[in-house]
């Protein structure tokens, strides 16, 4: 089958200024650069960027362009011309008095220098960016008709005297005149290597070296318009009417390719792409489709395809039965048949026998016949919709059905698995029998099962997520891959039953596979909703190649099935629309071009990256390795590879080296963005897919510096420690000289501070434990006064008295230890009194700590509030007839609140007053310079809050009594 060609145009829509195209010229990068009448376009293989007046043109309208050997564009308009660095413009124009030069017709590169020609035949020259000569003649008395650059780049200009003027890139000139060979030239084109000349009498080559033509015996009706050296292809031109011929033989194979088309220039990329600029069509893209469409148009949605061993092809589809091309002799099967026209799989059988599972039942075909036998369930099928087909080694066949599981078919009976055998579900959407193992695998909206020996087990395969298993296929014979709807590829090991999955996070087209299956050579095969992939792994079972094919690859359907393909010499593939060849372009000389930067931008363009660096490089004008101050580190780098026959199959990477800590995962988008970068020197390291889906073998590398803040450099640190010592050397002096003052002073307030302590600690020791003793001492002389008649009654008093005198002497030491003074451990003494105490009447007793953080308090805070808390407990215990209490320690930044708080009766406001513990509360509550309050509860119960302030102390308590609190 001859391959077809396919024509894509772009219009404005597709983001073109105008539809009238003047010039096409293609630069090292594989950027397309089109002049119109409404500006300069780029196109990158997906997208236009438009260049206009606003950017820096001359003029929007531009007649023709030309790329120097330094890659600058040269953009000539009617009055003057316009050079494009790929950062800048710089406008060249005429003065006003040069009329005589007239429209400037064409650019060209000769040596060091730019010529310019003018449409009345002078020329000009720029030189440096300066202009000379702007409307001197060639020779004198002559003017140029035109002018073509050859492949060696010599300029040969076409003369008003039947002659040519060579001039040789060695800056030598030389002149031919053509007059005893033909009279008129119609055109000139390379040709390979050479210039070849249309002329009224044939086609002739100009020999340089021998200053003569040299007629060459082409036959083409037409004019010649362009030669195709990729392709060996010539394009020709009758009128407005284009073809494209190629020599075979004695007659030229000849295409039409444009009619009615009026063609301004035609350029051959280094993809193998022709593009055809036109005159207010647009731009249009010529190339050779990766898939032609081989079938009828009334064969649709094509199910499943078989070539058999007579060479003859099968097509299944899901409603017009089955199709049979053999030696271009096309037959139909059972169409008319309501439910044996829905064919899902086609398979020969190892002995040569083909097989059709439809839902009508299963096929066997009779060649002596030519018709088939059909197996239903009266026959032993568990379910007549029969969806696909596989043997086992010894020529079984097993049928996957819906509603019926697998059946296995050994020529004579069936034998059913369905759910009561342990099969997952009654639907088999995809069976594989695998002959390392000897099974049968069988893939469900369930999971994945396994039927070995006659028993079924279940194979777990926790990636599924609740997706169906539509394609099993073997992978180097000794791995399985699973399509899923919707969880991409698993590879399974189906002995270590290890797994990897794939989706489209490595680089996968979809992640809802139709069919995954490996060919010959050891490539796999992606069916999807979105197109068709070809993909390469590694040994770690990472993509190392990967195409993907659509709309602009010749896939018009799109959309695959699950069993639609045939990978034998020949590819085939079944889609809703129909049958698609695949035509290999693997081995063609196409052209990648290089991975690139195209910008570095300090926080999305707000600053400039050049102003960082020494100089720049290539057409983008990028810094040099350039060196960032430490607050201009947020940086988005834009890089780009031009692949104009697969735009969507270009993929990248990418490392930053001293912060990445691996590669990134395959992405199409061209740029990445690195945010608050520390301080260091960093490569970033970029690789992409190239034009067979492979990655580069090296990096492209972009080196650059984030410096280092100055207030962090070494001389700016030595400066500080420099005046940082010089600092402490005198503050040292100073304090050393008001600590020598102040430490009798300091002396002087310890031992008052002491004798005071020594006081207070002595009269605390003698109301508390001198009444306890007193009383004890009285009940025994008591008990001796009143014989034993009330000895019981004074036992239990003296034994209160103990205990009270043992609980405040374990408080009396416990607050006087200064570890002691720290409101969390204040809040845990009061907290475990609390809870022993209210275990005894079963009262519920809660304890909340709001206060996070640790607080030394000063000296004799822990021994009042200990003894404030335990006489409200104590009250409460005795009095309140309470069911709840809670015990509750809170901060208000520097105010902090200890409260008691519980549901019992309440208390009489009247009798408060009268109480001595309540007084004795109240007179500790001022030692601390804090506030009691006791009120009544809304409902009931009684509320004891006790509020203080903090503050760090760092004087003695009693200072504080009359300073700080």
């Amino acid at each position: 089958m001859a391959q077809q060609y396919s024509l894509r145009q772009y219009t404005v829509v597709d983001g073109l200024p105008q539809s009238q195209v003047n010039a096409i010229v293609e630069d090292k990068h594989g950027y397309l650069w089109i002049g119109t009448n409404g500006g300069l376009a780029r196109f990158d293989g997906r997208e236009f960027k438009v260049y206009t007046t606003l950017d820096g043109l001359l003029s929007n309208f531009i007649s023709t362009l030309m790329i120097d050997s330094e890659q600058n564009l040269w953009i000539v308009h009617p009055r003057g011309i316009t050079k494009f660095d790929g950062l800048s413009f710089r406008k060249f124009q005429p003065p006003a008095h040069s009329a005589e030069m007239g429209r400037i017709r064409k650019v060209l590169e000769l040596q060091d220098s730019i010529v310019v020609l003018s449409g009345s035949g002078t020329i000009g020259k720029i030189f440096e960016d300066s202009v000379y000569y702007w409307n001197k003649p060639l020779l004198e008395g002559k003017t140029v008709f035109f002018a073509h650059t050859s492949p060696r780049r010599s300029v040969c200009f076409y003369l008003n005297d039947s002659s040519f003027l060579t001039a040789l890139p060695s800056g030598k000139r030389k002149k031919i005149s053509h007059k005893k060979q033909f009279s008129k030239v119609y055109n000139m084109l390379n040709y390979g290597n050479d210039v070849l000349i249309d002329t009224d009498s044939g086609f002739f080559m100009m020999d340089t070296e021998r200053d003569q033509f040299v007629h060459r015996p082409f036959k083409f009706e037409r004019h010649v318009v362009a030669y195709d050296s990729l392709r060996k292809m010539v394009w020709t031109r009758k009128e407005n009417t284009f073809f494209r011929e190629m020599v075979k033989g004695i007659k030229n194979q000849v295409d039409t390719v444009f009619r009615d088309m009026k063609v301004t220039q035609i350029l051959f990329d280094g993809e193998g792409n022709t593009w055809f600029a036109t005159d207010g069509n647009g731009l249009y893209k010529y190339f050779v489709r990766d898939f032609d469409r081989c079938t009828s148009e009334k064969l649709k949605s094509v199910m499943a395809i078989e070539k058999d061993g007579t060479g003859a092809t099968w097509i299944g589809s899901s409603s017009k039965g089955l199709w049979r091309i053999r030696k271009g002799i096309i037959k139909s099967f059972f169409s008319g048949d309501e439910n044996k026209s829905s064919v899902s799989d086609i398979k020969e059988s190892p002995d040569g026998i083909l097989w059709v599972a439809s839902y009508g039942g299963l096929g066997r075909f009779t060649t002596s016949k030519d018709s088939f036998e059909w197996y239903r369930r009266e026959d032993g099928l568990s379910s007549q919709h029969v969806i696909n087909l596989d043997f086992d080694e010894h020529g079984g066949l097993w049928c996957g059905t819906s509603g019926g599981g697998v059946n296995y078919f050994n020529g004579k009976t069936f034998q059913s698995f369905s759910t009561n055998e342990g099969l997952l579900s009654r639907n088999a959407s995809s069976i594989k029998y695998f002959r390392k193992t000897r099974s049968l695998y069988v893939g469900s909206e369930l999971g994945l099962n396994e039927i070995q020996d006659n028993l079924v087990k279940e194979i777990p395969v926790p990636d599924l997520a609740n997706a169906t298993i539509i394609s099993i296929h073997p992978y180097n014979d000794s791995l399985l891959m699973l399509g899923t709807t919707g969880a991409g590829i698993i590879f399974l090991n189906p002995i270590s039953k290890d797994q990897t999955q794939l989706t489209t996070k490595d680089g996968l087209l979809s992640n809802y596979i139709y069919f995954v299956v490996q060919d010959k050579d050891r490539t796999v095969w992606v069916g999807t909703e979105r197109g068709i992939s070809h993909i390469k792994l590694n040994r770690q079972l990472e993509i190392t190649e990967n195409i993907t094919y659509g709309f602009e690859n010749g896939l018009t359907g799109l959309e695959t099935n699950q069993n639609a393909y045939y990978l034998g010499a020949q590819k085939f593939f079944g889609l809703i629309d129909g049958v698609y060849q695949y035509n290999d372009f693997t081995n063609l000389p196409y052209k990648t071009y290089d991975l690139h930067l195209t910008n570095v931008e300090l926080f999305f363009g707000e600053f400039s990256s050049r102003d960082f660096a020494d100089s720049t490089f290539g057409f983008f004008q990028l810094p040099y390795q350039p060196s960032f101050p430490s607050d201009k580190n947020h940086i988005t780098f834009q890089f780009n590879r031009v692949d104009k026959r697969y735009p969507k199959s270009v993929e990248y990477k990418y490392f930053l080296e001293n912060f990445d800590k691996k590669w990134s995962q395959p992405t199409t988008v061209g740029q990445v963005t690195y945010s608050n970068l520390p301080p260091g020197s960093y490569v970033l390291n970029i690789v992409a897919t190239n034009t067979r889906g492979s990655w580069d073998d090296t990096p492209l590398k972009y080196a650059f510096v984030i410096n280092m803040p100055f207030y962090k450099t070494a001389p700016f640190l030595a400066g500080v420690i420099a005046v940082g010592v010089a600092l402490i050397v005198l503050l040292s002096y100073i304090k050393v000289k008001q600590r020598i003052n102040k430490m009798l002073d300091v002396e002087h307030i310890r031992q008052q501070e002491q004798d005071s302590l020594r006081k207070e600690i002595a009269r605390d020791f003698h109301d508390e434990m001198g009444n306890q003793l007193t009383r004890i001492i009285n009940y025994i002389s008591l008990m001796k006064m009143n014989g034993n008649g009330h000895a019981s009654e004074f036992y239990n008093k003296v034994e209160d008295s103990a205990k009270y005198l043992y609980t405040g002497t374990r408080d009396f030491i416990w607050s006087i230890d200064p570890g002691n003074d720290e409101l969390s451990q204040v809040f845990i003494h009061i907290r475990d009194f609390g809870e022993k105490l209210f275990e005894e009447k079963n009262i519920q007793f809660r304890a909340f700590n709001e206060v996070k953080e640790k607080l030394k308090i000063p000296y004799g805070f822990s021994r009042e509030l200990n003894l404030i808390m335990k006489e409200a407990m104590t009250n409460a215990f005795a009095h309140s007839q309470a069911h709840n209490v809670a015990f509750i320690l809170r901060q208000d930044q520097g105010n902090f609140e200890m409260r008691l708080e519980d549901d019992g009766i309440g208390f009489d406001p009247d009798t408060l007053q009268k109480q001595n513990g309540i007084k004795n509360m109240v007179f500790r509550a001022e030692r601390m310079n804090a506030t009691l309050h006791i009120q009544r509860n809304t409902n009931k119960g009684t509320l004891i809050s006790l509020h203080f302030l903090y503050t760090k102390p760092t004087r003695s308590w009693r200072s504080l009594q009359k300073k700080e609190f």
